[in-house]
This record gives structure tokens, sequence and C-alpha cells, in this order.
């Protein structure tokens, strides 16, 4: 006998054995066929008591020990300026942008983490009440964000995905990282 995995049926005839190991490889690559779905990935984070998320690319880093300068003549939710190792990054407050409330509880302690996020044609330092996971989700299962009772919130969220039983909204970066005065 042979040493292939296909010598038990040599007596087949090599035709036979042609037809078998084809449908071999053909049933190979569609179980990896299978496996190799769309994924993306999403940093999870906190604002008041509901979960956003926001693409993974688009995430320079997590932001935690830094010094906001205020600026006059800009909008609430634009508390100032970061220097970021020399880079001069505006902080926004997605909270106050998307008018989520803060937990009752959330009495300031420390310091909001910041998520470093960018677009072509923008960069700032997004504040948030929590940082969560960094998942992977099939690019299929976001969903279009749900209607919601204040227009303030749907206006930022470019989708919804389920996870672990609850819905978490995916934050629209083109739009809230558009330069003030200009239409997303």
């Amino acid at each position: 006998m042979s040493e292939t995995p296909l010598g038990k049926f040599e007596h087949m005839g090599p035709a036979a054995l042609e037809i078998l190991r084809r449908r071999a490889e053909s049933l190979s690559s569609e179980s990896q066929d299978e496996v190799q779905v769309d994924q993306m990935s999403l940093l999870l984070f906190r604002l008041g008591d509901e979960w956003y998320a926001v693409p993974i690319e688009s995430v320079r880093e997590i932001y935690n020990d830094y010094e906001v300068t205020p600026i006059p003549g800009v909008p609430d939710y634009i508390p100032g300026i970061v220097n970021i190792r020399g880079e001069i990054v505006s902080v926004t407050d997605l909270g106050a942008l998307m008018r989520i409330p803060a937990r009752p509880e959330a009495v300031v302690v420390e310091q909001a983490s910041a998520i470093v996020a960018s677009t072509e044609e923008c960069v700032s330092a997004l504040l948030v009440a929590e940082i969560g996971d960094i998942v992977e989700v099939a690019a299929d299962a976001l969903e279009p964000p749900l209607a919601v009772a204040d227009r303030g919130q749907a206006d930022w969220v470019s989708g919804s995905i389920y996870l672990d039983g609850r819905l978490v909204g995916v934050i629209d970066l083109e739009k809230i990282l558009t330069p003030i005065g200009e239409e997303a």
C-alpha cells in the first residue's frame, strides 16, 4: 500500500483516486471559506448607562494622563485641547455632545479616559465614562441604528449591534470628527 492518505483506495484505480483527491481538496477549502467571515474590531466604551463602540482602526490610543487647556469660543462639548507628545489635539466630551446624562452616582473622583480617534479630516480625544473591551464581530451583524426618543443621540450613531444581550451603538466617527463649521 502507498503512504498517501488515499492509499487504502488504490484498488479503485487512478480515475477514482483523482476524483477523491479533488473532493477532499474541495471539502477542505469549503471549511476554510466558512471560517473566513468578514470581521470588524470595535472598542467598547460607556457613556452614562449606555454602551457604545468605535471601530478600532480609527483609534490611535487610549489616553488617561492629560491636562485640558480651555479655549474660548467653542461649543460646550469641546472642553479644550491637550498636548499629546507635541501634537495639539481637540478634546470632545461625547456625553455632552450626544446629550447623555452622567450616572447620578458618578462623582468625579478620577479623570475620564480619552479615546484618541482620527479620520482623514480630524483627530480628537473623545472623553468617555469607562473603557470596555475590544471585541471582534461579524461585519454583517451591524444593524441600522434603532430609532430612539432623543434624536440628539441617534444623529451620532451609524449602527447598532447586540453583544452579550445588550444593545451597543456604533459611533459615526466621520460625523463626530467633522471640523466645527463644516457639514458632514
